[in-house]
């Protein structure tokens, strides 16, 4: 293939990017589709539950001041009580369209997650699936989303291939005594860091949402109170308006909860591929030790395993290319000492 014709692996995922996968029929039927749902399932539940949880302790405020209120005199009938709920369950009602659109919003961020975690290895499938019909393509990972220790380690390997791929065979191959001594998943701090600001990011639109969504409330709410209730009550706008402080607290409480939440949550995501890291790793350091059968075998990643088969098909390609081509020289070796006899 012509040099100017040369693809690069990372680019030509890219042509597979995450906007194609917006297809629906292949997210339920796929198995990294199925992972994007899961991820972008995960969390936006965060940010509905936490909307949920905030919507029900509001209710839980209200309830106490209908309570205060009729103590009081204000609701001596029926009617005045439902008008005072039926007014603030429409200030809840008329931000519901916000409600849908933020949370669809972070479950797409979900679902980009998920492709972020799994796009090292799509890249190193990709690459391996070029390889093996022979065309001449450049790896080169994106070492901002990519694993550390996956990503330099596969530059390497994959250099070592080429290597032998011009050799026709694959010879045991030393390296550098850092990788000889990884013995399991590795933290990747780095890419955990990248992660860590993602999910913060998220953490803080949901936070700020949250708040925006209780103040707004709580303003239409006090509104119409202090409107109907207390034109000549200095006690029900003292009552009201300090109810910021528990508002706040409400807040606070969220707040923390929904950072935990996601930090909890981003250690979970980064553990659905630690494991497929280190077996990635390690099945390309064996064969770099001279064991040309290693090969990866994923047991409980579903969403990584197909990248996992396209290096294996690779392999197995190079393998069976190599002992052909040593069939080929041992052949034409004999018909030379033949030639040689007679």
């Amino acid at each position: 293939m012509p040099a100017g014709r040369e693809k690069d692996a990372n680019l030509k995922y890219k042509d597979m990017d995450f906007i194609s996968k917006i297809n629906f029929k292949r997210l339920f039927k796929e198995d990294d589709g199925k992972f994007y749902i899961a991820c972008g399932l995960k969390l936006s539940c965060v940010s509905f539950f936490t909307i949920v949880f905030i919507s029900y302790h509001i209710w839980m405020i209200l309830s106490l001041n209908s309570t205060f209120f009729e103590s009081v005199g204000y609701f001596k009938s029926m009617n005045l009580r439902e008008a005072f709920f039926d007014h603030s369950l429409k200030a809840l009602i008329d931000q519901l369209p916000l409600i849908f659109f933020f949370i669809i919003c972070i479950f797409f961020v979900g679902m980009y997650v998920g492709y972020i975690l799994l796009r090292p290895f799509a890249v190193i499938g990709s690459y391996c699936q070029d390889l093996a019909e022979k065309e001449n393509t450049l790896y080169n990972p994106d070492l901002f989303s990519d694993y550390r220790l996956l990503s330099r380690f596969s530059e390497l390997f994959f250099q070592y291939v080429n290597q032998c791929k011009i050799e026709k065979k694959f010879r045991p191959n030393t390296m550098p005594n850092y990788y000889s001594k990884v013995r399991g998943p590795v933290l990747e701090k780095v890419f955990l860091f990248h992660f860590l600001i993602i999910t913060t990011i998220i953490s803080v639109m949901t936070v700020w949402f949250c708040s925006y969504l209780t103040l707004e409330i709580r303003s239409q709410v006090i509104e119409l109170s202090l409107q109907t209730l207390s034109k000549n009550s200095d006690v029900v706008a003292y009552f009201l308006n300090n109810q910021g402080q528990v508002f706040e607290s409400l807040l606070w409480g969220a707040g923390i909860s929904v950072f935990i939440s996601y930090f909890a949550l981003c250690f979970h995501l980064y553990g659905k591929v630690s494991g497929a890291i280190f077996a990635f790793f390690s099945t390309m350091r064996a064969i770099m030790k001279g064991n040309t059968n290693a090969r990866i075998h994923l047991i409980g990643y579903a969403h990584i395993r197909p990248y996992g088969r396209m290096f294996n098909k690779f392999m197995d390609y190079s393998v069976n290319e190599f002992a052909k081509e040593e069939k080929k020289v041992k052949s034409h070796i004999r018909e030379i000492d033949s030639k040689k006899v007679k």
